[in-house]
């Protein structure tokens, strides 16, 4: 049987992936206060995942995972700090949104990775809701902007 912590990280990470692509497909729609509210439900995430961090800090538990829920929550630390807090726009410098993009990147991996640990079923879950939230940045890159038609 799975614990507790097991499933409140499950749910975390699956609702962080999907967060993470509705951020991708509103800002693409051009839906910023959308992506503000979406923003701070990915920020909140940080509670059960600070929650599962200390259980597992305090279990002695596989030092990986530790890293990876680490990763993690820098990642949301990083969010709330630069977007909510600071208002600074490191997105649109190469050189402060690159390790940024790697930041966040490594957030999915440890999610992933900690998901596996789990169990298979947690894992693949996990899993399917990073290619959603892949899927969405496509779409945020390539999708077809909404055409503003003219008032005559």
């Amino acid at each position: 049987m799975a614990s507790p912590f097991d499933l409140i990280f499950g749910i975390s990470a699956i609702a962080f992936n999907l967060l993470i692509a509705a951020v991708f497909i509103l800002s693409r729609s051009e839906k910023m206060q959308l992506v503000q509210r979406v923003g701070l439900g990915l920020i909140a995430l940080g509670i059960p995942f600070t929650v599962v961090l200390i259980h597992t800090i305090a279990a002695g538990n596989n030092l990986y995972i530790r890293v990876a829920l680490a990763v993690v929550l820098a990642y949301i630390v990083t969010e709330l700090l630069f977007d909510f807090i600071l208002h600074f726009d490191f997105r649109s410098r190469f050189i402060t949104h690159f390790p940024y993009i790697i930041l966040e990147y490594g957030a999915f991996v440890g999610l992933i990775y900690t998901a596996f640990t789990i169990n298979d079923f947690w894992g693949w879950a996990v899993s399917v809701t990073f290619w959603i939230a892949m899927a969405a940045l496509i779409y945020y890159f390539t999708g077809k902007k909404k055409s503003k038609k003219k008032k005559k």
